[in-house]
C-alpha cells in the first residue's frame, strides 16, 4: 500500500493513537464486547430504511431469531441513513470507538479494507460455503490477496421500463423491446408519436444528474463495449473509447435526436421516477427495487398493466444477450477489533441468508437476493418484471474494485453533466475528468 487517502490515513493514524493509550473498557461496548450486565454486547451500524415503520418485518424476525439463540448477547443497533454512514465511520475510527459490524456501500470496501480495519472472514464464509451462492463476480469483488473481507447482503440490478400499452399504440410488438441503441432511439421516437395526445413528451428518461445512479445506469453501455472506469492496469480510463461513446449516445439522445429531457443534466433518480409516474416519459432504466418500494411503479394507478421490464439495451454491434447490468449492494464486515467476531459472523449469517434476503424483497425495501438460492422462491416467477430480474444477474457487474471509486464516478458524473447541458463535448469533458483522476489517484 502506497498511499492512501488523506481522510482515511488520519482516521487510522489517530485510531492507533488512541489504542495506545485506552483501555480496552474505557473504548465503549464494541471493544470491550461486554457491556455493563456481563452479556456480550454486539454492536452493529445498519442502514435506516430496513427498520422503517412499513418495512420492518424481515428485521424484526432476524432480531428475535438471533436474540433467542444467543440470549447472552444484547444487540446494539444504531441506525444510520447510507449517505452519513461513511463520515461516522471515519469520526469513529479517529475516536477508536467503532462497532463490531457495520453494513458498507460496496463501493466503499475497497477503501475501507486498504487500510486495515477489517477482519477477515475467510474461516467463516470456506466453512459456510457463502461463495458458490453468489454470482461470481459479486463474490469477486469482496475478496483482497485471496482474503474475504465482507458478506454481500441483499441488493438490486437496473434494467429497461418500458410502457407495452404504448408499444401497442404504435404498432410493435410489447413483447419485443428495444435491444440496441438504434433501436432504442427508434422505438423512442414511435413512441412519443403514439402517446403525445395523453401527455408523452419523451421516449426515454436519462439519469444525467450528479448523482450514482447516473454512473450505475450508464456503466452497463461501457461494459458491454469491454471498458470500464479503469484499465487492465486498474489505472483510471475515463477518456477512453468507450467512455466517450457513451456519453456521446447519452448526449445524441438529449441534443440529437430529442427523445430525452433537455434538462437531463438534472435530472436524478427521483427526477426519472417523477417522468415515469407522470405519463411524460415512455421508457427509463430504472432500479429493481423501485418497482414495488420507493418509486412504487407496479402500485401507480394510472399505468397498473402498462408496464414491463427488459435487459437494457446494448451499444449497437454488441450482443443483446449478454446485456450487461449494474448491481449494487451492502457489505457485511466485521471491523478488526471487534472481541465478538463468532458472535457477529452469527448476525451476518442471518441477514445475508437466503430466507431474509427473500423477506426483504417481500415485505422490506424491495432489495432483490444476491444469494442464488434465493431465487427458488415462487416470488419470482409471479410476475414477469421480478423475472427478468433473475435473468439479468448472470450478466450483473459489481462496480470496479478500487478505492478510488468514488473519484471516478464524481468525475465522470461531472463530464456527463457538462456534456449534456452544452458546455463541452464529450471528448473534451472526458479528458477533464481523466486528468482530475489522474491528479487525484491513490495507490
Amino acid at each position: 500500500m502506497k498511499k492512501i487517502s488523506k481522510f482515511l490515513s488520519v482516521a487510522l493514524g489517530l485510531s492507533m493513537v488512541l489504542a495506545g493509550c485506552s483501555s480496552k473498557e474505557e473504548t465503549g461496548g464494541g471493544v470491550s464486547g461486554e457491556n455493563e450486565d456481563g452479556k456480550k454486547e454486539l454492536v452493529i451500524w445498519d442502514w435506516t430504511d430496513p427498520y422503517l415503520d412499513d418495512k420492518k418485518k424481515p428485521m424484526d424476525i432476524v432480531m428475535d431469531s438471533y436474540q433467542a439463540e444467543n440470549p447472552n448477547v444484547e444487540l446494539n443497533i444504531e441506525k444510520i441513513t447510507n449517505d452519513s454512514l461513511r463520515t461516522k465511520l471515519m469520526a469513529a475510527a479517529s475516536a477508536n470507538n467503532l462497532p463490531d459490524v457495520a453494513f458498507l456501500d460496496g463501493q466503499w470496501l475497497a477503501e475501507f479494507q486498504a487500510v486495515g480495519m477489517l477482519a477477515p472472514l475467510t474461516e467463516y464464509t470456506d466453512e459456510s460455503g457463502h461463495a458458490s451462492d453468489y454470482p461470481e463476480k459479486v463474490w469477486d469483488s469482496v475478496v483482497f490477496d485471496g482474503e474475504v473481507y465482507g458478506v454481500p447482503g441483499d441488493g438490486d440490478v437496473r434494467s429497461l421500463l418500458y410502457r407495452t400499452d404504448l408499444m401497442e399504440k404504435a404498432g410493435l410488438d410489447p413483447a419485443s423491446p428495444p435491444k440496441t441503441w438504434d433501436e432504442l432511439i427508434d422505438v423512442s421516437t414511435k413512441l412519443m408519436e403514439a402517446g403525445k395526445d395523453e401527455g408523452v413528451k419523451y421516449g426515454f428518461a436519462l439519469n444525467g444528474g450528479d448523482s450514482e445512479h447516473t454512473s450505475m445506469r450508464s456503466l452497463p453501455w461501457i461494459w458491454d463495449m469491454g471498458g470500464s472506469f479503469v484499465d487492465e492496469e486498474g489505472q483510471p480510463a475515463l477518456n477512453s473509447p468507450e467512455v466517450v461513446d457513451t456519453v456521446q449516445f447519452m448526449s445524441d439522445l438529449v441534443k440529437k435526436y430529442k427523445v430525452s429531457p433537455s434538462d437531463s443534466y438534472l435530472n436524478k433518480k427521483v427526477e426519472v421516477q417523477g417522468l415515469v409516474n407522470s405519463g411524460q416519459s415512455a421508457m427509463a432504466i430504472v432500479g429493481s427495487w423501485e418497482w414495488r418500494s420507493d418509486a412504487s411503479f407496479l402500485a401507480q394507478e394510472g399505468l397498473k398493466g402498462k408496464l414491463a421490464s427488459a435487459p437494457i439495451p446494448v451499444p449497437n454491434g454488441e450482443d443483446p444477450d449478454k446485456a450487461a447490468t449494474a448491481v449494487g449492494y451492502g457489505v457485511w464486515v466485521v471491523f478488526d477489533h471487534s472481541k465478538v467476531k463468532d458472535e457477529a459472523w452469527e448476525w451476518i449469517e442471518k441477514v445475508t441468508s437466503p430466507e431474509h434476503q427473500v423477506n426483504i424483497f417481500k415485505d422490506g425495501t424491495g432489495n432483490m437476493p444476491l444469494r442464488l438460492s434465493a431465487y427458488e422462491d415462487p416470488i419470482f416467477t409471479s410476475d414477469p418484471v421480478f423475472q427478468t430480474f433473475v435473468d439479468i444477474l448472470p450478466n450483473a457487474q459489481p462496480r470496479p474494485k478500487t478505492l478510488n471509486y468514488e473519484l471516478l464516478s464524481q468525475s465522470y458524473r461531472q463530464a456527463i453533466q457538462l456534456v449534456l447541458s452544452g458546455e463541452m463535448t464529450p471528448q473534451e469533458a472526458l479528458d477533464e475528468a481523466q486528468a482530475k483522476a489522474e491528479a487525484e489517484w491513490k495507490e
